[in-house]
């Protein structure tokens, strides 16, 4: 049977109150008092309600994360840099996945609500911007994490996706490539909608031909991946290169380049985005946009942690950037 404080009041010879103050470190208490109460917690073992604790202090000291998809390698890698920060700063981690599913983004956020965690991390889809409107009504704690929902002025840590983008479909027009294709990501996600943005920037500025049959809807699962690299690749007019926005999707594409017995970068160059662990074990490896994911998960829990503690809410909007990792996967023309 669990140990409570009225068993530790009866033997310090204590009232329950002189117990829970020492529990909560309140002031006026007497050294020696406090030091006989202290003493038999240890003896009795006692174990606070940290649930009972928490709704008495209106704080649980546990942080709510949601995540698009924890089967997707670059998820589990902010998730690392989240629980890590939190530990560090006396905080536990809830965790969601939502399978980039708006009914359970929902039902998600109601979860974290009801178990009354004191922030929330949240990665949704431009689809649930009403939801994130709720929580900044009832003045909640949130901190968007690589995607932000926009014209919602909760704080955010990104990166440029538009840059990002940019620079490796310019890293491929460097290297001589002209019919270059696009498998974005979702386009219901800021991410995927922005390196579309960024890749048509590219094109656009060298005065490249966009041809709208070299852009292909994705979803970031590997399977999208591999059926659109297939249809390029079986198109009247394949590309010279691709622009994949994420490597996961990359990785779809490399089988369907070796079911067609296809080379990389022999036949198609291929560029990812995110540099998951997978990139350096592939062959040839994929040349990619590197993301600082665990620092992303460490920086929004510091952010997170500062609007609860100062108890206000803030807009601040944190922007990393990515680096070009250049590996096997790209042909010069």
């Amino acid at each position: 049977m669990a140990v409570t404080i009225k068993d530790i009041a009866e033997e310090a010879d204590v009232s329950v109150t002189t117990v829970s103050r020492v529990l909560n470190d309140k002031p006026d208490v007497s050294p020696n008092t406090r030091k006989n109460v202290l003493e038999k917690i240890n003896e009795l073992g006692y174990k606070p309600n940290s649930i009972a604790r928490g709704l008495a202090l209106q704080k649980t000291n546990t942080l709510g994360l949601i995540i698009p998809d924890i089967s997707n390698p670059f998820f589990p890698d902010i998730a690392r840099g989240v629980e890590d920060m939190a530990n560090q700063k006396g905080y536990s981690v809830i965790f969601c996945n939502t399978d980039n599913e708006q009914k359970k983004e929902k039902e998600a956020i109601d979860l974290m609500k009801e178990k009354q965690v004191d922030g929330i991390l949240l990665s949704l889809s431009t689809t649930n911007e009403k939801e994130l409107k709720n929580l900044r009504k009832l003045e909640y704690p949130i901190v968007q994490i690589d995607r932000k929902i926009p014209n919602i002025n909760y704080p955010s840590i990104t990166i440029d996706n538009v840059k990002s983008a940019y620079t490796a479909t310019k890293y491929l027009i460097k290297n001589g490539h002209k019919k270059i294709a696009h498998i974005t990501g979702d386009l219901e996600t800021i991410t995927g909608s922005q390196r579309l943005k960024g890749f048509k920037k590219a094109i656009f500025e060298k005065n490249l031909n966009l041809n709208k049959s070299y852009i292909k809807n994705g979803d970031y699962s590997k399977k999208s991946g591999y059926q659109n690299m297939l249809a390029l690749l079986k198109s009247n007019n394949p590309p010279t290169a691709v622009f994949i926005a994420n490597d996961l999707m990359a990785v779809g594409a490399y089988q369907a380049v070796f079911k067609l017995n296809l080379s990389i970068p022999k036949d198609i160059s291929i560029i990812g985005h995110d540099d998951i662990d997978v990139t350096k074990l592939v062959n040839p490896t994929l040349t990619t946009m590197s993301q600082p994911k665990y620092q992303l998960g460490n920086e929004a829990v510091q952010l997170l942690i500062n609007e609860i503690e100062s108890n206000k809410l803030s807009n601040e909007e944190i922007i990393l950037n990515t680096n070009l990792i250049n590996r096997n996967s790209i042909r010069r023309l």
